[in-house]
């Protein structure tokens, strides 16, 4: 069951949701908004962070919010 994370563009309320299949609507748990929006994913496994900022790999961080460097 693969998790999505998403973003309401009602009130801008950001959630994780399972989903069992691609026709199911999806709606935000804090306003009941059907307007929601599919957010990137970034993955990481223990230990990814520092072995791939050892090597010179990016961390996926944003200029405002990194703390790999």
């Amino acid at each position: 069951m693969p998790i999505f994370e998403y973003s309401c563009r009602r009130c801008d309320h950001h959630f994780e949701q399972i989903v069992l299949s691609a026709r199911e609507k999806i709606s935000c748990p804090k306003c009941a908004s059907g307007a929601v929006e599919k957010q990137l994913s970034v993955f990481s496994s223990p230990g990814s962070a520092k072995a791939e900022s050892a090597v010179g790999a990016g961390c996926a961080c944003t200029p405002q919010t990194c703390g790999c460097r």
